[in-house]
């Protein structure tokens, strides 16, 4: 299993949110820079920064960000405010190794096909799930479509993996959901987790029912697991 240390950006700041909202926001005191080289420091190889602000304003606003972590030469899993191909585009440029789209894929029927042929395997569906829906545009938006069916069309199409966020454990510490991810497995595809990946044994959890990755954020900067911890349950360790 890969694990993806959390990068949540706001105002040029490393912040979280709890289950999406805007208002409930924590300010960490560190530069992404710095989170991303301590990560690094610790072994990790894959890191998952989310552009907060570009998701709330509908287009990239941490770029200077992502070509100063790019620079450090790990893989960088990005996404927030991509909602056109060409800012799609600038994020490649800028040193993003895989593009997490969510509110694109809905523009219009024929933009999850054209994304596949133009990026290929650097774009990622952002599966995100509220109260059984996946929404997007910050998530503040329904898309009127379950999570199985999301991930069933968009396979087919030619996605190969999707990153599947539980909104509604996101950011509170509380474990991840049972039985939540483990319906949305399947063969031809890969599945991340993230929402309430808090400690070392929801990560063995998910290694265990056969999740490919997951991302852990809040509980690494909240203390309740370290980076090696973690590193280490999803390599199987513990």
């Amino acid at each position: 299993m890969t694990l993806f240390p959390a990068i949540d950006l706001f105002d040029g700041k490393v912040v979280r949110l709890s289950e999406g909202d805007f208002s409930r926001r924590t300010d960490y005191g560190v530069t992404a820079l710095d989170a991303a080289k301590n990560y690094m420091d610790a072994g990790s190889t894959h890191i998952h920064i989310v552009d907060l602000e570009g998701a709330k304003m509908g287009h990239p606003c941490h770029l200077r960000e992502l070509e100063q972590i790019a620079s450090l030469g790990i893989f960088i899993q990005y996404g927030g405010g991509l909602r056109s191909a060409e800012a799609v585009s600038l994020a490649a440029e800028a040193g993003a190794d895989r593009l997490m789209i969510g509110s694109l894929l809905f523009k219009n029927e024929d933009m999850p096909q054209l994304l596949v042929e133009k990026f290929g395997t650097a774009v990622i569906p952002a599966v995100d799930v509220k109260g059984g829906e996946v929404v997007f545009s910050g998530w503040l938006k329904g898309s009127g479509l379950k999570p199985a069916e999301t991930i069933k069309k968009l396979s087919a199409v030619g996605f190969s993996a999707f990153l599947v966020t539980d909104i509604e454990r996101d950011g509170l510490l509380q474990g991840i959901r049972q039985n939540f991810y483990e319906p949305l497995l399947g063969k031809g595809y890969e599945i991340i987790a993230a929402g309430g990946v808090t400690t070392e044994k929801d990560i063995s959890e998910l290694r265990a029912a056969g999740v490919n990755g997951a991302v852990v954020g809040k509980g690494l900067y909240e203390g309740r697991v370290t980076i090696e911890a973690a590193l280490a349950a999803a390599r199987g360790e513990l």
